[in-house]
């Protein structure tokens, strides 16, 4: 036995604090001289402490009750103060008192592809994970055997035994299996099964591979595939960006592999820059945001890209009516890592170069995009990703100026393990907006553009302290450089004076912590909060306006110049999240949630629809960022009798400072961009029903929304004043929105699906009069939105015919292929997107109403898809 000497004071010696200087330290250097030298009186038998057992710190004072708890820990001993002294004895402790971490990642068997989302259920203690966006899951649970069920939509079932002794690292690889009748394309998040589901209401998720049985225009899509949730809209046909919940396109928080993009759209709106065959996961977050994210005050969508093929060299791709694209990935760095390459072009220019009407031949739309992965596995406990994207879109329509825009990312992501329980990424990543215009006529040559730029560095911790206690937290920072516009003249323009507004820049940065904590057997509580500044370092000129007056070009009364400090404007918002869930028994929950957001960057448009051309601008001194609380309660039912899920969820949500324009307001190339804009207050309420059916044959979903989205601009200045000060629908209001799809599988090679959407017509400004100037008729209108377009509704149909996927002796073949054909818009309905004006030619001065319509016919569609 070693002795230490006795001191009198015994009641204060567990509580006695010290400095450790050093990170890692053994049993026996702690027992044997750090303790000593702080005159800790000691005894104990050599022979039953693990002397060799080395203990890892934080670089910070320690009780000595804390270190000798660490010491003590997973080992059979227990420690008390008799006599002055601290007595290690020897204890039996109880297996239950031993902790341990089983932790690892989810696989795909054939690819090494992970499985995000992957669920995780220890039967013995009724509790469970998801597999985190990298595959990643963690359990840390008191020693015993355990029997842990893994299961993912389209793959094979798996049950493991695990006698837990000691920590242990597990990689699991599940089996895909052939697409099932009772499998379902969209898979909506279940609630009422607990190893499966996320405490956060509102949220979807997209199997790419599955969403392929759906009717599209053109290709498989994620915004087309999203548009068919509760919730999510659009302005209508053959436009850019997706409204949720009456949300704008700008207030979406729209993320490829953990980076920022601005403009998700190609192709006039009618294909996202996802290319369908790179995406691996989507996640969409309607209402409760984690406190990991923020930025946005309407939605996130997270699209996550695939790794690549990690066992196999692979080449995909498809052949379409409007798109074409081509795949390959396949194993590098000696089967330690992976790659992924993919391209998408249409290649409508040379058709309509060569069609015999010239009115065609002037006419140019084209887009091209490629998307990129690299994967380096370190160790099993280190990983390195890059991924990369570039995409370009050009319009020119006759005589018309030519457009040409497109985004760039470019992200490094490292992922760390540390103790088998905390789960570390650090991504830093580039993220690129371009837009330019181009005219060259007669007496006019010039060029416009403009850009945005962001520089981002993030770190993200999940640790997983127990089935039913998470935690999350991190940092982030993002230098934002916006260009908001340049006009360059050629040596033969007249036609003005070039403008060059001078570069904005400015940080966002942020701090959070949430955690997930299930309470009893009923209850799990989420609580996060994130802390928000946004600094705009004022490197351009900026005017100060007469107070109290609207702002405008004869209101400034003076200007601070870039760099100044009082031009800099600091913004700080603490932002909480809360959620709650209650289980209502084994196939029923209900979750009431809250959470609040702020947006600093602002997309300006003064159309319904959001274009190419738009513009950023970021919160200052005369532009205000925009604020966001919502609450969300939801009641989900899975009915097993008939394999079928239901659910409905009420939301309320209010913003303030949200952005709206003077009538023929200028946004493009304007210096004093904030003379033009208006401030009020948005209100968003509704309900939204969701229900699935995954049994037999026909399989099918359908979601039913009802909903109102208000606006009000009240000032004591008329001006800055819409529709009185009264509260009018916003632009993305639509009270009723249904949408059903249904797909049936054949026991042969044929696979049918069908969707049929209806929604209320959006709100719309009629004239009440009008009035001539030099003798033409002029409109007048009253108010803003008082009137409805018409009604929408549309009908589409798909087939898809797998091409011999089988040999003769019943094995898979190498070369797989498929036919999908489908039609847009079956019966012709002549849906309204606009409503315009003009005098009859038959009668003069009496005016006719005219109905724009997009796609007012059968839009077919055939793609060959292919893989080997």
């Amino acid at each position: 036995m070693t002795l230490c000497p006795t001191v009198s004071a015994q009641s204060d010696i567990l509580s006695q604090e010290i400095t450790l200087k050093k990170r890692r330290y053994s049993v026996r250097v702690l027992l044997e001289k750090i303790l000593p030298s702080h005159d800790i009186p000691l005894a104990y038998h050599d022979n039953i402490v693990p002397l060799h057992k080395v203990i890892t710190f934080d670089v910070k004072p320690y009780t000595i009750e804390h270190i000798l708890d660490k010491i003590c820990r997973n080992d059979n001993l227990t420690y008390e103060v008799i006599g002055g002294q601290v007595l290690l004895t020897y204890y039996e402790r109880p297996d239950l008192e031993y902790k341990y971490t089983i932790s690892g990642r989810v696989k795909d068997a054939d690819t090494g592809e992970v499985l995000i989302g992957a669920s995780l259920y220890i039967q013995e203690l009724a509790s469970g994970v998801s597999a985190n966006a990298y595959g990643f899951y963690a359990f840390t649970v008191p020693s015993g055997v355990y029997h842990i069920s893994v299961s993912y939509l389209g793959y094979e079932p798996m049950m493991i035994e695990v006698d837990l002794r000691k920590n242990i690292k597990s990689n699991i690889e599940l089996v895909p299996k052939p697409i099932q009748l009772d499998e379902l394309i969209i898979d909506e998040l279940n609630p009422m099964e607990i190893k499966a589901h996320t405490i956060l209401s509102s949220t979807n998720r997209i199997d790419m591979e599955m969403a392929k049985h759906i009717p599209y225009l053109g290709e498989v899509d994620v915004f087309q595939g999203s548009l068919l949730l509760p919730g999510i809209t659009n302005i209508g046909e053959g436009v850019s960006g997706v409204n949720v919940r009456g949300g704008t396109s700008d207030q979406n928080l729209v993320l490829m592999d953990e980076a920022v993009l601005y403009n998700p759209n190609h192709f006039f709106g009618l294909i996202s820059v996802f290319n369908p065959d790179a995406v691996n996961d989507v996640e969409i977050l309607k209402g409760d945001f984690p406190a990991k994210y923020g930025g946005r005050t309407s939605s996130v969508m997270h699209v996550r890209q695939r790794e690549g093929n990690e066992k196999e060299f692979e080449v995909s791709g498809g052949l379409g009516l409007l798109t074409s694209r081509l795949m390959a990935e396949g194993p590098m760095f000696n089967q330690k890592g992976s790659f992924l390459v993919s391209g998408r072009a249409t290649f409508w220019d040379l058709l309509l170069r060569n069609l015999s009407d010239p009115r065609f031949n002037d006419i140019r739309a084209n887009f091209q995009d490629l998307n990129g992965k690299v994967k380096y596995n370190i160790n099993a406990k280190n990983k390195l990703f890059m991924s990369g994207y570039w995409g370009s879109d050009a319009t020119k329509y006759g005589t018309d100026a030519l457009q040409q825009w497109g985004n760039s990312l470019l992200s490094l992501r490292w992922n760390h393990i540390m103790r088998n329980k905390h789960f570390i990424n650090v991504t830093s990543y580039y993220s690129g907006y371009r837009y330019s215009l181009k005219e060259e006529e007669e007496f006019r040559d010039l060029e416009g553009r403009y850009s945005i730029n962001d520089l981002a560095v993030k770190a993200d911790i999940t640790s997983y302290y127990g089935p039913g206690f998470i935690m999350d937290w991190g940092i982030s920072s993002i230098h934002h450089r916006l260009l908001p516009g340049e006009v360059i003249k050629g040596e033969l323009d007249t036609s003005g004076n070039e403008i060059s507004l001078p570069d904005e820049t400015s940080f966002e940065s942020s701090v959070y912590a949430s955690t997930e904590n299930r309470i009893g057997s009923k209850l799990t509580v989420s609580l996060g909060l994130r802390f928000s500044h946004f600094i705009n370092d004022g490197q351009s000129d900026v005017y100060v306006y007469e107070e109290g007056e609207p702002l405008s070009q004869t209101t400034i009364v003076d200007t601070l110049k870039a760099g100044s400090d009082e031009n800099k404007m600091n913004f700080y918002n603490w932002l909480p999240r809360v959620s709650l869930k209650f289980s209502l028994g084994a196939n029923s929950s209900a979750k009431v949630s809250y959470s609040s957001s702020v947006q600093y960057m602002h997309q300006l448009s003064n159309t319904t629809s959001p274009s190419s051309s738009d513009n950023w601008v970021m919160a200052g001194l005369n532009v205000l960022p925009t604020t966001m609380n919502q609450s969300t309660v939801g009641v989900y039912k899975f009915f097993p009798q008939w394999d079928m899920n239901a659910s409905v969820e009420a939301y309320y949500r209010d913003l303030n400072d949200v952005i709206d324009y003077k009538n023929g307001a200028n946004l493009q190339f304007n210096e004093s961009v904030e003379t033009e804009l208006i401030y009020g207050i948005e209100r968003a309420y509704g309900l939204e029903f969701f229900v699935k059916k995954s049994l037999g044959k026909w399989t099918g979903w359908a979601g039913y929304t009802l909903s109102r989205v208000e606006r009000k601009f009240e000032n004591s200045n008329e001006s800055l004043e819409i529709n009185n000060g009264n509260f009018f629908a916003s632009d993305f209001d639509r009270s009723h929105d249904f949408a059903l799809s249904l797909v049936y599988e054949t026991e042969q090679r044929w696979s049918f699906s069908t969707n049929f959407v209806f929604y209320t017509g959006r709100p719309y400004s009629f004239p009440d009069s009008k009035y001539e100037v030099d003798g033409v008729l002029v409109p007048n209108y009253p108010s803003r939105n008082q009137d409805r377009l018409s009604n929408y509704h549309r009908l589409d149909v798909s087939a898809t015919y797998q091409i011999k996927p089988m040999k003769k002796n019943g094995e898979k073949r190498t070369f797989e292929s498929e036919l999908v054909f489908s039609i847009y818009n079956v019966y012709s309905r002549d849906n309204a997107q606009a409503y315009f004006f003009s005098e009859d030619p038959d009668i003069p001065g009496r005016p006719t109403v005219n109905q724009l319509s997009v796609l007012a016919f059968p839009v077919p569609s055939v793609t060959y898809n292919f893989r080997f």
